[in-house]
């Protein structure tokens, strides 16, 4: 039986989809330019936003966390479609972009690193659901878009629920949620969050 997966892991992996360029699309479904934008957690909310094309960032206006991805080739199936396990790990790189986006800037860097790379107290993922509602055909760029409800946020947890937004379509093609609690990774066991993680997510969500 296989465990929860550190998202100090996630993390590691995720690192593969950071910036390394802008891609461009020409035309959306509804035959606007698309422009050229920001790709990758690395990139900042500020600047992604602010070149999204304008269906997108309709779609998107109320997540805090955004990131760009682009469609690869390889990531289609055999029947030329976005294969079904690639929409949960544009989800991974988008939770682990908002911890960097959200959270990061309002830590030391100490701290954010003992957070998020499962040095003592740190996120491990729970569940993961992920709701498909439309197909995505290369070429494409989606945006990955990320919030956790102020609701959700226990002791000890919380939930981040994210969208998946075509540029192509100008439409949510998949919506996500994914449980993470806080954990010992010292003794192996849940843990409470810790005091300064909910104020730097409250400072970042803007919630005070």
């Amino acid at each position: 039986m296989i465990g929860p997966i550190p998202l100090s892991m996630s993390l590691r992996r995720a690192g593969n989809h950071t910036l390394r360029g802008v891609r461009t699309q020409s035309t959306s479904s509804k035959g606007r330019p698309l422009s050229r934008v920001p790709v990758g957690g690395l990139a900042a909310v500020a600047e992604v936003r602010a070149q999204l094309p304008t269906g997108v960032a309709e779609l998107v206006k109320d997540y805090p966390s955004i990131i760009n991805l682009p469609v690869q080739w390889g990531e289609q199936d055999v029947y030329g479609h976005l294969n079904n396990v690639t929409y949960v790990r544009y989800f991974e790189s988008g939770r682990i972009a908002y911890f960097d986006q959200i959270l990061k800037p309002h830590l030391s860097e100490t701290s954010y690193t003992s957070f998020i790379a499962a040095r003592e107290v740190g996120p491990i993922a729970k569940s993961v659901l992920c709701k498909y509602r439309a197909p995505v055909m290369y070429p494409d760029t989606v945006t990955v878009a990320v919030r956790i409800d102020p609701s959700s946020v226990k002791k000890d947890r919380f939930t981040q629920s994210a969208v998946i937004v075509s540029h192509a379509q100008e439409r949510v093609v998949a919506e996500g949620e994914c449980v993470v609690v806080s954990f010992d990774y010292k003794e192996q066991k849940k843990a409470d969050i810790p005091k300064e993680i909910i104020k730097a997510w409250k400072k970042g969500e803007g919630l005070e």
